[in-house]
Order: C-alpha cells, then structure tokens, then sequence
C-alpha cells in the first residue's frame, strides 16, 4: 500500500542510534523525550538540545524523517500513537513453542491458539460502554484534569489554563485540542476533560467510536472453523508433495533472541547502573577495564605497580617477579634460601633461590630466623629445618677465625627424623539414619 503511513518502532531505533556510537542514558532521553513529543515546538525544543549534546547525534536523527518516528509529525486519521512494535513482539512470544516444529504442526498450533483467543474474547462482557484499558485510561486524565481550569469562549470551544502556566485550545465539536493528544488517540486529553466537566457532559460519549462496544463487536464477528484429524481428511488421490531438502544446522538450535546490551533482563530485581565511568588498573584511562586495556593488547609492560594490593591484581607466590628475575641491593627472601656455597672471595652464594639467583651477604643471613618448609605429599613427611648457618659455624670457628675478617662458611642441613607432622583433621561428618 503505497499511501499507508509507515511508521519506525522506536526501541530499534534507538538501537541503530546506539550501534552508531550515541550511546549513554542522556542520549537515550532526549531521544524518547523527541519521539513522545505531540506538537511540533516541542519536538523543535527537544532537538535544539539534543543539538546541544552532540553535533553528530543531531545530524544522525536529522536523517531520519521524523513522520516515522515522532507523534509530532504522525497522522491523525488512523487514531494510534503508540510508538513501539508491540503487536509483532507479542505474537512471537505467543508462538514461540510451535517455532521449532514442522510447517504443518506450527499452523495447526496457530490455528487453534487463534480460534480459541477469538472466542474467548468475543464472549467478554465490558462494564462499561468502552473497554477496561480504556476507561483506565480515561480515569488516569481525569485526576490530572484536576490541575486544569477551562473557561467557555463560545462555539464548542474552551480556553483551559493549566496550573504551569500553559494555556490551551479545546473544541469539544471537533474533538480536538491544540496538544494533539485527542487528535492522536482518540481519548480525551486531561484539557479535553476539564473543558467537558465544565458543559457536564459525560467524558465516555466524548471517546472515539474505535473504542467502544460495536466497534469491538464488528472485529471479533468472525470465527475460525474447527478441523478434524488427518485421519478424516478426504483422499484426492493426488501425488503426494515430497518433503523438502533438510539440512541440520551445526550447533544448537536458538529459541530465544538476542537481548540488547539496554534491555532489562527477564527476571531481574535491580536496576541498571547509569553514568558509571570504568578506569583501567593498568594504564589508569578511562573507557575500558584491565581485560580490553590496548598497552596488553599490543605487548608493552603494564604500566602501573601493583604491589601491595590484595585481590585479583596482588603480588603474591612464586611468580612475583617471574622466573629468572635478578635481584639487586641485597632485596633477596630469606626464607627462601635452600643451600649457600662458598666462593673464593670470601661471599656467600645462595642456590636455589625462589626469586632469581643473587648474593646473599653474611648480616643478611645473621637477621635471617630459622623457619620450617613442611613437604606434604611423601609417604614419610619430613622437616627441613632452615639453621641460621652462620651462627653455626661462627661457635666452631670463632677461635679460629682473627678479629675484623668473616670466616668462610658452609651450608648445613638438619634433619629430624623423629619430628612428625601433625596429621589434619577433617571436619566431622554428619551422619543420617538410614530411611526405612
């Protein structure tokens, strides 16, 4: 239909808008506060600061005629404003567990969900002249209406001071008013209602014909047949039509769409966070976290210490400054020394250390305490005791040894056989009685 009003679902485009990079919560209200805009200055006003935000987020919306997406620019004959593809959503929804059956069964399904809706719906009986959604709606104006003062200039038409100061134009004989918002729905808007309270009229005469019991009545009149079995069906003797080529698609099927990154998960209790700006640890930006930090990316060295922290980012183990890692200024673990040999200068080297090989010097090892390394995993557990070695060799050698000069000095290990670990006990089992 070529002279059919197209209208846009504003969720997706506010999708494609933030697929272009307009993304944020401003953004995202200054575009709906545009779409719901009923009268054209609004919309203007709402645009000039959305102007104001960004140049290319206007520019973008600019491209976009806005008599597809803006109750400002839609038609008044087709008495609709709504500006999301509800309709549609629901009805994928409805057929969502006949989705993955075959063509036959899934129209079969859809057949009967449809003859059974529409008969239910025939059968409703409405309590008042127009349907409950709609007088909830009617209702909801009428508070409102309360803020409202409507002055009679004659004609059927009324002047309605709002308490904001705005002031409006209502012609109860056309049923239009200058905000466009009974020309849109068809419902009265809470102007409309002021105005109709003061000629005391009933405001469910003032409601479009759409709404009400024989327009309602006209749409449901119809009905889908009932259909037997296949087992019933009459036989035309015909060639049957072969199935079509099948191929099974790899991985498994989907039955739910994908849910965009603003969407509200089905199911949650907490709303999401808006205007929360991330800073990397690593580089210190802000814009993205550790895990997209473009300096991992491309290789180069992090560039932030992360010594000191507990978490995921402390420094803590072996691998504190990787394998091999030289150590200089005497900055060696004590704890972690295993053997020391003796070099001919008259130094103590340490082998084996955890952090890297270096020198450890004779004061280091005298403030040095001796410590236990419990090995678990043998049959027979030991004890390694780690002696202050230069304290023992200093009682044998200090006679020895001349004032002013370090005696050399050997590594020594201790080994008590008779010392065993403590086994660890678990934690008592609960114990049940049997069921009979």
């Amino acid at each position: 239909m070529p002279n059919a009003e197209h209208r846009h679902c504003v969720r997706h485009l506010h999708n494609n808008f933030n697929l272009a990079g307009h993304t944020g919560a401003a953004f995202k209200q200054r575009l709906w506060a545009a779409a719901r805009a009923t009268t054209i200055p609004v919309f203007e006003a709402e645009m000039e600061q959305m102007l104001g935000q960004s140049q290319a987020a206007y520019k973008w919306l600019q491209e976009r005629p806005a008599a597809h997406w803006s109750r400002s620019h839609f038609s008044t004959v087709p008495k609709c404003d709504i500006l999301l593809n509800n309709l549609c959503e629901c009805f994928n929804a409805a057929i969502l567990e006949a989705r993955d059956k075959p063509i036959v069964t899934l129209l079969e399904r859809i057949r009967t969900d449809l003859m059974l809706r529409m008969a239910r719906l025939r059968e409703t009986v409405w309590p008042h002249e127009v349907g409950p959604r709609i007088f909830g709606i009617v209702e909801k104006n009428s508070i409102e209406s309360g803020h409202c003062i409507a002055s009679y200039a004659g004609g059927g038409k009324y002047q309605v001071n709002s308490m904001l100061g705005a002031m409006f134009v209502v012609d109860l004989e056309r049923h239009t008013c200058i905000c466009r918002k009974w020309d849109l729905s068809g419902i009265p808007c809470p102007h409309a209602l002021a105005s109709i309270a003061k000629s005391e009229h009933s405001p469910l005469d003032f409601v479009h014909a759409l709404y009400k019991r024989p327009a309602y009545d006209r749409a449901y009149e119809g009905y889908i047949s009932p259909m037997p079995s296949q087992a019933y069906w009459r036989k035309t003797g015909h060639v049957p039509i072969k199935l079509p080529v099948y191929r099974i698609q790899p991985g498994r099927p989907k039955l739910s769409r994908n849910r965009e990154a603003d969407e509200i998960p089905k199911g949650a209790t907490k709303l999401k966070r808006y205007g929360i700006v991330i800073t990397c640890r690593n580089c210190g930006q802000e814009g993205h976290n550790f895990a997209g930090c473009p300096q991992l990316r491309q290789g180069q060295p992090r560039g932030r210490a992360r010594c000191g922290r507990r978490g995921r980012g402390a420094v803590r183990g072996r691998g504190a400054r990787g394998k091999g890692a030289a150590i200089a200024n005497g900055d060696v673990d004590t704890t972690s020394v295993n053997a020391s040999a003796t070099t001919a200068s008259g130094t103590t080297t340490v082998r084996g250390v955890k952090r890297g090989r270096g020198v450890v010097s004779e004061q280091q090892q005298t403030q040095a305490r001796p410590k236990f390394n419990v090995k678990r995993g043998a049959q027979a557990p030991y004890v390694i005791r780690k002696t202050n070695v230069f304290a023992d060799s200093q009682a044998g050698q200090s006679s020895q040894a001349p004032s002013g000069t370090c005696p050399k000095v050997t590594s020594s290990f201790t080994i008590c056989p008779t010392f065993t670990r403590p086994r660890l006990k678990s934690p008592a089992k609960r114990i049940r009685p049997w069921r009979v």
